[in-house]
């Protein structure tokens, strides 16, 4: 039932970071003075539609995705008339590359936006206080208490968690000692953490000192930082997703990251959910993040993807000569074959990790 419930937010996450793509292929054309088709928001029968300027404006039945439609940009369309003012393929090369990048400087205009106004308005953190401990860890029998802040480690001051992992991480071997408030009262206790190696997502290996201690999930802080501060951890924050997002990319590629570390539209929707319970500035932080994943996806040298477009032409550029019309529409259909397996397996792979099968299974019988 909780699914259920994520799936219209998601549609609404979805639609708006597509839009907000598309309406930046629009304006490009709009200024670059090729002329627009179509501009439709989802797909199949159309539910409504407008004119204006010589474009016609959709909503579709299928909510997820739009597409914008360029006049004169495939070769069946300009094979028996040559191309005209206003057509796609008649464009410069420099108006052409601005249109294909404009999809994307949207999704990371977005996401700029989003992460500078999470900064500004407050990020929340998780605290210091003890929600619970986990069996078997030196936390359960050392004095601390469920409710107990944190608010010393070996005299070094802490006010949220991630603080706090990085205190007992950076630690010198032996024992902690942690400086707790409890009620109106103040204590003191030793904690001897366990110390484990750890492999990431990336492969890379990781010395961390565990306690046992589990965050209380209703203590958090609000973190808000100024103007300045705001534009610059927006761009830092911007720049860190992009290259976690190629890096996570070319490790797959090396083999060296399983393909079942990504999440498809399942995944999304049920990312989507969790974000719509923990609060609106979660919500935002998802979609920040997804908007500038899916500008870094649509930027990859694929035909079908934007980043595929990209790539002839700047070919297109070096030559001074187009690559065939012919040959990018038969490598475009490659690629959207080859996308269309790839979203067949992160479906699968959703419907494996979080377990849907066995659920669909048990329903059925099985």
């Amino acid at each position: 039932m909780d699914f259920l419930f994520s799936i219209l937010p998601t549609i609404v996450v979805l639609g708006i970071l597509i839009i907000i793509h598309e309406f930046g292929h629009f304006i490009a054309c709009r200024r670059t003075k090729v002329n627009v088709e179509k501009f439709s928001i989802g797909f199949g029968p159309e539910i409504v539609h407008w004119e204006r300027k010589g474009t016609r404006f959709a909503i579709s039945i299928f909510p997820i995705g739009g597409y914008v439609k360029p006049a004169g940009e495939s070769v069946s369309e300009i094979q028996e008339t040559g191309t005209q003012a206003g057509d796609f393929l008649a464009a410069t090369v420099p108006a052409r590359i601005f249109i294909v990048i404009s999809g994307v400087i949207m999704n990371y205009l977005l996401g700029y936006l989003l992460f500078f106004a999470l900064s500004l308005s407050g990020i929340p953190e998780p605290g210091t206080a003890i929600g619970g401990f986990v069996k078997g860890y030196p936390a359960e029998d050392s004095g601390l208490k469920v409710g107990d802040r944190i608010v010393e480690v070996n005299g070094q001051k802490v006010t949220n968690w991630h603080e706090l992992t990085d205190l007992f991480n950076k630690a010198p071997d032996g024992t902690l000692i942690l400086v707790v408030t409890r009620g109106q009262g103040v204590a003191t206790v030793p904690v001897m953490p366990e110390t484990k190696e750890l492999t990431d997502v990336f492969g890379h290996r990781h010395r961390v000192k565990r306690v046992g201690i589990m965050h209380h999930m209703e203590d958090f802080t609000i973190k808000r930082l100024g103007l300045m501060e705001a534009l610059i951890n927006a761009c830092q924050t911007t720049v860190f997703v992009t290259m976690t997002t190629y890096k996570a990319i070319f490790y797959m590629i090396q083999g060296r990251l399983s393909l079942k570390a990504v999440y498809g539209p399942i995944g999304i929707i049920t990312l989507t959910g969790s974000a719509v319970k923990s609060g609106f500035s979660s919500l935002l932080i998802l979609v920040a993040n997804l908007s500038v994943c899916l500008a870094v996806v649509n930027l990859l040298p694929i035909p079908a993807l934007d980043g595929g477009h990209l790539l002839f032409l700047l070919i297109e550029a070096i030559r001074r000569k187009p690559v065939s019309l012919k040959i990018q529409e038969r490598l475009t259909q490659a690629g959207f074959a080859m996308l269309l397996v790839l979203m067949a397996f992160v479906v699968y792979n959703d419907l494996v990790n979080l377990e849907y099968l066995e659920k669909i299974k048990k329903f059925f019988g099985g």
